[in-house]
């Protein structure tokens, strides 16, 4: 008999019984795909290190240093084993297609490596270790051909100094320390022949640096000795460069945080679904208590019909997860070595706790049955009367017209009932947002305060290498290149600034405590151009701006006095101002102007900055990049928000993808959401659309009255999403930025697209769907309407 009623049910009630198995089937599909690529990506990172040998501490250095980092390990406690390899930062590269050879980027950012110089393994696109490479040919990452619009096969260019060859892209590399996006510096892989070509260039030695690899049982120990190295560029244990890695892992963690909200909306749903089944079959369960079987018995019955719909969804959103998974693992996939062992289990331990969850639901939802009595039966599960007006708003003489009237009173007169919609709608708009405002953020020109740059109107990533100011007379060199762009654009009737910034090494001394990190001073600007979060510009060499990452790691604050170390000498600081800034996870501190004299071991020089005296509008802007394109063609200039999505790795573009993936999701969730409830409605409103038919209503505005409810729902999401976006964006990423070192989040929303055009598609699809769904009212008859109450 149970199995008789079950199956009556489940044809009786197709709509909502495909809606609440498609709900299922997500559900699992999605927390099955990103725990086991979240799990993944984490657990193949250590994999990956150990595969390649990677370390305890690596470091960058250049060559000429006063103390090396060979010299520094052999006074070092703990070192256990030592590794280092020679590489040769280029001048410049330029992907070229075979046809016409027309430019796809110019960049500086790239050094040569030479397979036999080898000190960590590197493995190709299929996770075959690289052994080989053959004269012509290269290999380098993915993302630095995305970032081209290149790809395997196309030629790439090649120059040091004065020396130019040209390459064929035989493969990507997967290469454990320099693989993720923001890394800045991209490796390409040559042959020994071709390596030993680039080191004939003359001059050379600006451009030789060394890879380390630092084995150690005493990493402060060893972190203390190499303090005294002048040359070292970028220094860091094992988990920072994992930490690299993060952007691979955010798509993973967006997929789950959506997840938990799919597993959310299904249970809400399921509760609604089993309430309404409830109200609806007062009757068949008044007469099943009536000739005496127990509530356990029929609480059953919903159980095995709700047990059977979740296994089946489960079983094939687990089937679906696999080749879902491996889709958005294909992106990460490219520059780590997977390791998926285990994901089989992990998926289906997470399919049966999506079960678990939905039965153990489903169980608390059927507790009603046991207020149920026979007498329900008899009085087909209703009194027939109620004790409170329906409304709590009159129509009088207001200026509406009733159809609106009865759409806004139903949703005061029962809230609940649209609670639902409500919740599903904001939280799918809402996730919509967070990615479209992380995307249009890291593509903002406003992001470079961030980063602790000035904003610009341009920036020009000049060709031919930033290592030919990293010489004695490299400030002269430098001040002479920004004169030539200054009068290059006054000719053109422009006035503008033309500022870079250049990093060096330093020591920061407080008390018994010394730190090594990074000094940054700008170029032809002052330091009030900045952006801080407390404090004001330092306004001589005697004073400076910290980033809160250093004053927490020295325990100082504004007032305080610290000893800087540079080449030039030590000079007594006092600390002015704190700031926040994503480079070197916000590891640095900046000079006042002219601290740093000494150009030869610079660890960095940042791209040349433009900003305009006129305030020109963006799209003036765009047609004077154009211009400054042909007056620099081997140059890659850009405008301020393409040069911060430049800076960050093409995080904005990744952003991009990810919310192109979840629109179609949420409309999905929202449409099955929508018709659901509006399915219920038209079951449980039968009598009153009779009775307004009745009394002479039109289909037309009856259907109207059904979509507009919903339409105002929707709405309603829309405006709640747009006014939590910016503290849910912040609870939802702030961590992550944290630790890159930015902890006051500011969004720059594209109103446009964050607030009107994803919306209004969301809503369109929507909405369109209960109209269609709504149709079904011109099968009701007027005689029906002895169903109403």
């Amino acid at each position: 008999m149970f199995f008789d009623i079950l199956k009556r049910d489940l044809k009786r009630k197709k709509t909502m019984n495909v809606i609440v198995l498609l709900f299922v089937i997500l559900s699992v599909m999605f927390i099955s795909s990103s725990v086991t690529n979240l799990t993944a990506v984490t657990g193949s990172l250590d994999s990956f290190f150990d595969k390649a040998g990677v370390g305890d501490y690596m470091t960058f250095e250049r060559s000429g240093g006063s103390v090396t980092v060979k010299d520094a390990v052999k006074n070092a406690e703990g070192v256990t084993d030592f590794k280092q390899e020679e590489c040769i930062f280029i001048s410049g590269h330029r992907f070229v297609e075979h046809d016409n050879a027309k430019d796809k980027q110019n960049a500086n950012a790239g050094f040569v490596s030479c397979i036999s110089h080898q000190i960590e393994k590197y493995f190709d696109s299929n996770d075959s270790e690289i052994t080989e490479v053959k004269d012509g040919e290269v290999y380098v990452r993915q993302s630095l051909l995305d970032n081209s619009n290149a790809k395997v096969g196309d030629k790439v260019e090649l120059t040091v100094s004065n020396v130019t060859r040209t390459f064929t892209v035989k493969d990507t590399l997967k290469d454990a320390v320099l693989g993720s996006r923001m890394m800045g510096n991209a490796r390409f892989l040559l042959s020994e022949n071709d390596y030993k070509a680039f080191e004939k260039a003359e001059p050379i030695e600006p451009y030789l640096f060394y890879i380390s690899f630092i084995n150690t049982t005493d990493l402060p120990a060893l972190q203390k000795a190499l303090i005294a190295c002048d040359a070292v560029a970028f220094g860091g244990d094992r988990s920072l460069i994992e930490f690299t890695y993060i952007m691979e892992m955010i798509i993973a963690g967006i997929l789950l945080i959506v997840s938990i909200a799919l597993i959310l909306i299904a249970v809400v749903i399921l509760r609604f679904t089993i309430s309404f089944t409830l109200s609806e079959e007062y009757r068949q369960i008044g007469i099943m208590k009536a000739i005496g079987i127990p509530n356990g018995k029929i609480r059953s019955l919903y159980l095995v019909k709700y047990l059977a719909i979740s296994i089946v969804g489960a079983v094939i959103g687990f089937a679906v997860s696999i080749p879902f998974g491996s889709m958005l693992l294909k992106m990460v996939s490219q520059s780590i070595v997977m390791d998926n062992s285990g994901a089989v289990i992990l998926s289906i331990l997470c399919a049966a706790a999506v079960v678990g969850i939905i039965v153990l639901f489903c169980y608390v939802s059927t507790r009603k049955v046991k207020k149920f009595t026979p007498v329900d039966a008899i009085r087909s599960g209703t009194t027939g009367e109620r004790y409170k007006k329906k409304g709590i708003i009159k129509l009088g003489k207001k200026p509406v017209s009733p159809v609106f009237f009865m759409a806004v009173n139903d949703i005061l007169s029962s809230p609940k009932r649209f609670l639902i919609m409500l919740f599903t709608f904001f939280i799918g708009i809402s996730m919509l947002m967070i990615g479209l405002n992380i995307s249009s953020t890291m593509k903002s020109g406003k992001l470079l305060g961030w980063i602790n740059m000035a904003e610009c109107d341009a920036a020009v990533v000049e060709s031919g290498a930033i290592e030919k100011y990293m010489v004695p007379d490299g400030r002269e060199k430098l001040n002479n290149k920004i004169a030539e762009v200054e009068s290059d654009l006054a000719e053109k009737g422009w006035e503008a600034d033309c500022f870079v910034e250049t990093i060096s090494n330093v020591v920061v001394v407080k008390g018994d405590t010394e730190l090594k990190t990074h000094g940054v001073e700008g170029v032809n600007m002052t330091p009030d151009e900045y952006l801080y979060l407390e404090g004001t510009a330092p306004q001589n060499k005697h004073e400076i701006a910290m980033s809160y990452v250093v004053a927490d790691k020295l325990n100082v604050a504004i007032g305080d006095t610290v000893t800087v170390k540079t080449l030039d000498g030590e000079t007594e600081c006092m600390i002015t101002a704190t700031y926040q800034t994503m480079m070197s996870m916000g590891d640095n501190i900046r000079l006042y102007p002219g601290q740093t004299f000494s150009f030869k071991n610079l660890a960095g020089i940042n791209d040349f900055q433009i900003r305009f005296h006129d305030n020109p509008s963006s799209s003036e802007i765009e047609k004077r990049i154009e211009a400054i394109k042909e007056m620099y063609p081997n140059d890659k200039v850009m405008n301020a928000g393409d040069y911060v999505d430049y800076c960050v790795g093409g995080v904005g573009g990744m952003m991009d993808g990810v919310t192109g993936l979840l629109l179609p999701i949420i409309i999905l969730i929202d449409i099955l959401v929508a018709v659901l409830m509006e399915k219920s409605f038209l079951t449980k409103e039968r009598g009153e659309i009779a009775m307004l038919k009745a009394i002479g209503f039109k289909n037309r505005s009856i259907i109207f009255w059904q979509t507009l409810r919903i339409a105002i729902i929707m709405i309603a999401a829309v405006l709640l999403s747009v006014a939590l976006a910016d503290p849910i964006g912040k609870l939802a990423t702030g961590g992550i930025f944290q630790m890159m070192g930015a902890k006051n989040i500011i969004f720059d929303t594209d109103v446009l697209k964050t607030c009107i055009i994803y919306p209004a598609i969301v809503f369109a699809a929507t909405v369109f769907s209960v109209f269609l769904t709504a149709l079904g009212i011109r099968k009701v008859n007027s005689n029906e309407i002895n169903t109403v109450e």
